[in-house]
């Protein structure tokens, strides 16, 4: 029997599904089967590339009808028969020995239901080619140590640690990071982190390589994302205990990124109601933050209105950070402190350091 089973989602991208298919096949550990996942049945496209393969290993799965992005991915999350499983967008590709690299390291943790790896950038262009940026999602050097992160930290407030493309699960886990259909598709990677169980754990090898697309599945108005990243944060802050120093810490990163991304701490805040974290806002931020409003005010009104408009995904957001919080109480967490990771870029000692990835 296979020991992995691999799900790769398409969706009208048939020009990159090759590449990814090219990834599988060249894998050092060959004890996989492949599912392509074609999100539009309606698009013959994935079913005659997956038969002239050729490949046993490779099966193909339409759904009745079309779906969006966060069935996809609870499709890629459905319990496989195999020990462990993986997903890949057809957008992005892995390094041949992903797989092999990555089952070493779930067994150098067995505490680790889930691992990834770090990721090289790359980015289309207008002519359909493809340029190396020269940058990792996490600065850091291949030889570093595996990082083992425990929930909560900092940058969950409104970013998500792991990366979809090139994780690896125990199949066990897997059907408890489905979610419902309702949930936003500008915060699938988010919000699933907070069905996991921690600790889980980085390689910090680049054993995958993202894609950073001309085009991407997010929403194209800004109220979407706003909507998203407001009920992240707005859950966030009324469930998690934060050091004023781990505050100020979030507080001046966000007014050092360009342009100033403060606002959405300042929507967060407003929505969870909590005036002590809203303390933290400058004159800067409050002028910014204005400034925003009036020029998109129909924006504003509905990030405002996010919990109510958005009420299914806020009441399970909140239930989904409260489990999470109660298992971290039981673990012994206490308080998010100024240590705790804020940046990918700049991820200093946070996280239990433990063993080399190569």
């Amino acid at each position: 029997m296979a020991l992995v089973r691999i799900y790769l989602i398409t969706f009208h991208r048939a020009h990159l599904l090759p590449r990814a298919i090219e990834s599988i096949q060249r894998q050092t550990f060959t004890g996989w089967l492949c599912e392509v996942q074609n999100g539009d049945p309606a698009d013959d496209a994935p079913g005659r590339i997956v038969a002239g393969l050729k490949d046993p290993r490779f099966s193909l799965f339409s759904p009745p009808a079309k779906i969006g992005p966060v069935e996809a991915f609870n499709l890629a999350h459905k319990t496989a028969a195999e020990p462990f499983q993986t997903l890949l967008e057809d957008d992005n590709w892995w390094e041949p020995n992903f797989l092999e690299e990555m089952l070493s390291v779930l067994a150098r943790h067995p505490e680790a239901e889930l691992a990834w790896s770090n990721m090289r950038m790359w980015r289309e262009e207008a002519d359909g080619g493809w340029t190396d940026t020269k940058r990792l999602v996490w600065n850091l050097r291949p030889e570093d140590g595996d990082r083992v992160y425990s929930w909560p930290q900092l940058i969950q407030i409104s970013d998500m640690i792991y990366s979809n493309g090139s994780a690896l699960l125990r199949s066990g886990s897997a059907r408890s990071l489905i979610m419902p259909d309702s949930i936003s598709r500008d915060m699938i990677e988010q919000a699933r982190e907070r069905l996991m169980n921690f600790p889980i754990v980085l390689a910090a090898a680049p054993l995958a390589n993202f894609a950073v697309t001309r085009s991407t599945m997010r929403s194209s108005d800004f109220s979407g994302w706003g909507e998203a990243q407001a009920l992240l944060a707005a859950s966030f802050i009324a469930q998690v205990p934060m050091s004023k120093a781990a505050q100020e810490k979030l507080w001046h990163s966000r007014r050092s990124m360009v342009p100033r991304s403060t606002s959405s701490l300042i929507y967060g805040a407003l929505l969870a109601r909590s005036w002590s974290f809203l303390g933290n806002m400058t004159l800067g931020d409050f002028v910014g933050f204005v400034a925003g409003a009036l020029k998109r005010p129909s924006v504003a009104f509905q990030i405002l209105r996010a919990k109510s408009r958005r009420r299914e995904t806020w009441d399970w957001l909140c239930e989904a950070t409260r489990r999470c919080m109660i298992t971290a109480r039981k673990r012994g967490f206490e308080i998010v402190t100024e240590d705790s990771l804020l940046d990918k870029q700049a991820p200093g000692a946070c996280g239990s350091v433990r063993g080399a990835t190569s």
